[in-house]
């Protein structure tokens, strides 16, 4: 699958090409991607065009205690869920 890069996303075509990369690998078993990098310099963008664009799930974590953030997290996943076909 090649995923087009959103014109939202300015420049940064080889950071693009590897998460698009990393997110369609159909090897089987499990993976892990770490983004790590300067702050404010588009990182959570990045990731929330790539999980649109492949029609993933995106959740931005927020400074809050543990219990509120897997409330959160929680609510989410059950969103999602409840409008997945």
């Amino acid at each position: 699958m090649n995923l087009i890069k959103p014109p939202e996303i300015f420049d940064r075509d080889v950071e693009w090409a590897e998460l698009a990369r990393f997110a369609t690998d159909e090897r089987p078993g499990a993976t892990l991607g770490v983004v790590s990098g300067r702050r404010r310099q588009g990182k959570t963008l990045l990731l929330y065009e790539l999980a649109r664009a492949t029609g993933g799930f995106y959740f931005g974590a927020t400074e809050a205690t543990s219990t509120e953030s897997l409330r959160r997290f929680g609510g989410a996943v059950a969103a999602t869920a409840s409008t997945s076909p």
